[in-house]
């Protein structure tokens, strides 16, 4: 047997040894209903979580915090402990149920997406509600794959519980009707006495009607209420969400040229003093009438107290419009107001219709017009008219939390997925990468890119393990152990921090083939396992079995062979993970080689080499364009026998077991779906998808099969 070489320096260990998968700002879009009929495996592709984060201060970003409605009358609001946050329908978020008293955000898991052992899959959330007890009910779009594989779909209201779990389904797997949601035994939010709203320094205040929150400094919560008072008055407009064709009284200059807009009620004429008295709303009640109580201000005017005196308002007998005409009976100002009065001091009163396209002096569309806060459990709910990309463009009522502290919230959009392949494109790695970039948005309601980085440094490798929390996931062509076996790997700086990676997943398993030269085969009369074990038993150290350097899988393979069967071969060790099949087919230094089924696909098509066996396991059988290949388990002396490549992924130290867990479940689902299913058929792989606890259980497996490999006296 050649001397073992030893393991390479950090940079290719390093690159051969995982992916590691960056995070970066992303959002996802809102899918189509053909779409999601057409594939109902891949469901809710909108963002599954809302992360209610504070904001800056001094200037929110009212478009990401005015982001749905609720599905509860506002009278009630106060009584809720339960919110629903539904998404306009620009927004790429699906639905969500915020708790206003424990400040906790709740969403449909992804385990809860389908049921009925798949019959049914949750393929949009459509709302959230509140029942007559401001309880929440979930109504979500459902496709149903029959059993003749035909598919059906539906809308139903089903319940969840506190772990997003359905504990009243939308649909019942036997055919009969589910419990009403409505019902008395479908109750999963209790709503006991601690529901009711915390006190809070806070307190909601008015300038000119416009209610904003003081804390007990007398300091205002942005947006803070105009001191303007056609700016507020505007805004009480709006705030009535007036329909077109409504009017108001405004001023106008001799020129014709809007001074005030036509957004007051009836006003008195200009003073001597140049100044004109404007009144609005002194309360918060939107239902404005005669009684309403009034609060004034009068306001300076700028001008000629001369000009337009010469003016006098006319009727056009056409238009049924008042407008302007000169001495001479021509119209100087042409009619277009619903009434006018005379010119005093420069300035005419007049009405017309509300001006929809006018806005005060410095106004941003983005800013919200609030309508009224509501105290609700720890939080405060805000109802406000909001125009922005999110809208429409259009005026639409939405909501807004604030916290205690004074604190806008605002749902922050999951970061895209970077998924780092720290190897060039084209390898397996890369392949499982791009699997995943696929697939993984439509789940986890993020884009995911993936990114070659081929030269990684030590200060790299320490950052994706240990940083970057739940921003953060390693896909890794792990060898198992972590940090290798002690007198096999060579310790590397980065072994030690490979212990502190947390598990996620398994991706997937891929086996090894052993393959020998065909014409030796002929020659020697070795066609099976058995025959070879035969042979090697008859010849002792006459056969030589090729490998990768120490410590990749090859040679755990090798080892655990000659460990299990007791026959006495040769291991010849070749530079890097694998011997290509050349050392066979041309340079003839081998007899038999230990490979991934790509390192000998081209040899065995064309008949240099043939396959004796796989390292899989016996209940996953490989095969070769319609030739099936046994496993080398199946043969008596080597029961029990599995070697393979694990695929897996492993989360940053200082990463959150919860979010770790959601990305296993988005990744169980697409090891799940027939499209990928068929894909790693085709790879000869066998999936992977299970608990984070299975990945270290695996571990742990693959250190005893170290153990059992080493043995052999000879390596």
């Amino acid at each position: 047997m050649l001397p073992a070489r030893p393991m390479k320096r950090l940079r290719l260990f390093a690159a051969l040894l995982w992916l590691g998968i960056a995070l970066g700002p992303a959002r996802a879009a809102p899918p189509t209903y053909q779409a999601l009929y057409a594939n109902p495996e891949r469901a809710l592709p909108m963002q599954p979580t809302w992360q209610l984060q504070p904001v800056d201060a001094q200037a929110p970003p009212w478009e990401d915090i005015f982001t749905f409605t609720i599905g509860i009358a506002p009278n009630l609001i106060e009584r809720a402990r339960w919110l629903s946050l539904n998404p306009g329908k620009h927004s790429e978020r699906a639905p969500a149920l915020f708790d206003a008293l424990d400040g906790r955000v709740l969403f449909l898991s992804p385990a809860a997406r389908s049921f009925c052992d798949g019959r049914w899959q949750v393929v949009r959330q459509e709302y959230i509600s509140l029942n007559p007890a401001l309880q929440p009910l979930h109504r979500v779009w459902l496709v149903e794959r029959k059993p003749g594989g035909g598919l059906r779909t539906t809308t139903a209201n089903g319940r969840i519980d506190a772990q997003g779990q359905w504990a009243v389904p939308p649909v019942s797997c036997d055919g009969k009707d589910t419990i009403s949601a409505d019902s008395p035994a479908a109750l999963s939010y209790l709503m006991p006495d601690g529901s009711r709203p915390v006190p809070s320094e806070l307190q909601v205040d008015t300038v000119f009607a416009q209610p904003g929150l003081r804390d007990a400094r007398g300091q205002w919560r942005p947006p803070a209420p105009p001191r303007d008072i056609t700016t507020a008055r505007w805004m009480d407009y709006k705030r009535q969400m007036v329909t077109p064709g409504s009017t108001g009284s405004g001023l106008i200059d001799a020129r014709g040229r809007m001074v005030i807009p036509f957004i007051f009620g009836e006003r008195p004429d200009a003073t001597a003093q140049r100044r004109i008295q404007l009144c609005t709303a002194a309360g918060l009640d939107l239902q404005r009438n005669a009684s309403t109580p009034q609060v004034c201000r009068w306001q300076r005017l700028h001008g000629s107290s001369n000009a337009g005196a010469a003016l006098r308002p006319v009727k056009d007998a056409v238009t049924g419009r008042w407008g302007y005409q000169n001495a001479r009976g021509q119209w100087a100002i042409a009619p277009q107001f619903e009434s006018a009065r005379r010119f005093r001091h420069g300035y005419a009163v007049v009405s017309g219709a509300f001006p929809q396209d006018w806005r005060p002096p410095g106004w941003q569309d983005e800013r919200p017009i609030i309508r009224q806060f509501h105290r609700v459990g720890r939080h405060w709910v805000v109802d406000a008219l909001v125009r922005n990309a999110s809208t429409g463009g259009a005026w639409e009522l939405r909501y807004g939390l604030m916290n205690d502290a004074g604190q806008w919230l605002a749902a922050v959009p999951q970061p895209a997925l970077h998924v780092t392949v720290l190897v060039p494109p084209g390898g397996r790695s890369g392949h499982y990468a791009e699997m995943l970039a696929s697939h993984l948005p439509t789940l986890l309601g993020r884009s995911v890119q993936v990114d070659h980085v081929p030269t990684a440094t030590e200060a790299d490798y320490r950052r994706l393990m240990t940083e970057g929390g739940n921003e953060k996931v390693l896909l890794a062509a792990l060898r198992l152990p972590r940090g290798g076996i002690e007198g096999v790997h060579q310790a590397a700086p980065i072994d030690a921090l490979m212990h502190s990676l947390r598990p996620v997943t398994l991706l997937a398993s891929e086996p090894l083939v052993l393959a020998i030269d065909s014409t030796k085969a002929d020659t020697l009369g070795i066609h099976s396992t058995d025959d070879l074990l035969a042979y090697a038993r008859a010849h002792p150290g006459s056969l030589r079995i090729g490998t990768g350097d120490d410590g990749w899988t090859g040679h755990l393979a090798f080892g655990q062979f000659r460990a299990a069967s007791g026959v006495d071969v040769q291991r010849v060790v070749f530079k890097g993970m694998y011997p290509d099949s050349d050392v066979i087919t041309k340079e003839h230094a081998v007899d038999l080689l230990f490979a991934p089924v790509n390192g000998v696909a081209v040899a065995v098509r064309r008949g240099q080499l043939r396959v004796l066996g796989t390292t899989a396991d016996p209940a996953h059988p490989q095969s070769f364009e319609g030739v099936p290949w046994p496993t080398l388990g199946s043969s008596a002396p080597l029961a029990g026998y599995t070697t393979y490549d694990h695929f897996s992924l492993w989360a940053p130290a200082n990463s959150e077991a919860a979010s770790n867990r959601t990305l296993q479940e988005a990744v169980a689902q697409v090891l799940a779906t027939p499209e990928v299913r068929k894909q790693l058929q085709d790879l000869r792989v066998v999936g992977g998808g299970g608990s984070p606890e299975s990945l270290l259980a695996l571990e742990d497996e693959e250190r005893e099969r170290w153990m059992r490999a080493l043995s052999s006296p000879a390596r």
